[in-house]
């Protein structure tokens, strides 16, 4: 019988897959000033209009819809997205561990510690993963609230003050970045899923609380650091973890952060790699080029080579996971799916 997921699963896989490229947000909406933490607010009318134009495809998930060969061509760019989601995820994240605690360690060898781990999650099955992906969740909230409670009461925040000065043409593109990460996330939309049961939380509801978190950390970033520093350091959220804690008590919570984000990174290199499984029908074998990508990226794909490709990954980001899952949703169905071309 067919693995199906519930809502639940999906939104937790979601909400902790979006917190590893949400460390990256702080340093894109600080060009909008003090308050270019309202970017998460702005973006998340569009986010939720997304969900609901997802949920209207059906349970099948998003591939199922895709028939003949146009369906086919489109499955086929979904599948290389996926893939270059798992380049970018072990990239990052071997940037960051290299930039912050881990850099007398070789990049291939973090690179092939993370792969294997990967690895090891997605061969137990896509149930396993989804019961990791919840130990994971409560261990990332853990963090969240220690990092949010220890920063209301650290001296070195700067509360948010009203009015404050807002650039609002970098705000903007703030805005973008923050769609850009959250696009991501319709990587959900092809697993199957079993009926919302009644009480379950809907997704919309999962990414109005990553939304909300998310703008909390970006505001705890820039009342830490200032928007002008923290759009020129590389990692500020990192960084601004430093500045919290209390004198004599904790203290080093970057490192602490910088462990937890590797659950993260983990989980959506996970949920990349078994939604690439499921564009391309279920088989196993499928999982073996988005996990190659995954060391590739890894080895090679430093801060600044992804940092040339910024526009590139934004603009595919916003067109794969936002824009066409809405216009294929506004596409009548055809007899099994939706009519995307001459059925095979």
């Amino acid at each position: 019988m067919e693995e199906r997921c519930v809502t639940r699963q999906l939104g937790v896989a979601v909400f902790a897959a979006l917190l590893a490229p949400a460390s990256t947000l702080p340093r894109l909406v600080a060009q909008g000033g003090a308050l270019g933490w309202v970017a998460l607010g702005a973006v998340f009318p569009l986010a939720a209009l997304v969900a609901w134009r997802v949920k209207t495809l059906g349970e099948d998930g998003l591939a199922a819809r895709l028939q003949g060969r146009i369906g086919a061509l489109v499955r086929t760019i979904y599948y290389v997205w996926a893939v270059a989601l798992c380049a970018l995820t072990t990239g990052g994240c071997v940037d960051r561990l290299s930039q912050t605690d881990y850099a007398s360690v070789p990049a291939w060898a973090l690179a092939l510690a993370l792969t294997a781990a990967g690895t090891y999650l997605i061969r137990r099955g896509k149930g396993a993963f989804f019961r990791a992906t919840e130990i994971f969740y409560l261990a990332l909230l853990a963090v969240l609230a220690m990092l949010f409670v220890l920063s209301v009461v650290s001296p070195h925040w700067n509360r948010p003050r009203l009015p404050g000065a807002v650039a609002w043409r970098e705000l903007g593109r703030g805005t973008l970045g923050c769609a850009s990460v959250l696009s991501v996330g319709t990587l959900a939309a092809f697993f199957p899923r079993q009926p919302r049961r009644q009480g379950e939380s809907p997704m919309w509801a999962w990414l109005a609380g990553w939304c909300a978190v998310t703008a909390g950390l970006c505001e705890v970033v820039l009342g830490t650091l200032g928007p002008r520093l923290a759009t020129r350091l590389p990692l500020p959220f990192f960084v601004a973890l430093q500045g919290l804690g209390i004198p004599g008590g904790f203290r080093r919570l970057e490192a602490l952060g910088t462990a937890a984000w590797v659950l993260s990174d983990l989980t959506l290199l996970g949920l990349a790699a078994l939604a690439a499984r499921e564009i391309a029908g279920g088989r196993d074998r499928a999982v073996a080029p988005p996990l190659l990508a995954a060391l590739l990226g890894g080895m090679f794909l430093s801060g600044p080579v992804v940092e040339g490709a910024s526009t590139a990954v934004l603009a595919g980001n916003l067109l794969l996971g936002g824009v066409l899952p809405v216009v294929l949703s506004l596409r009548p169905r055809g007899k099994g799916g939706i009519s995307c071309g001459r059925k095979q």
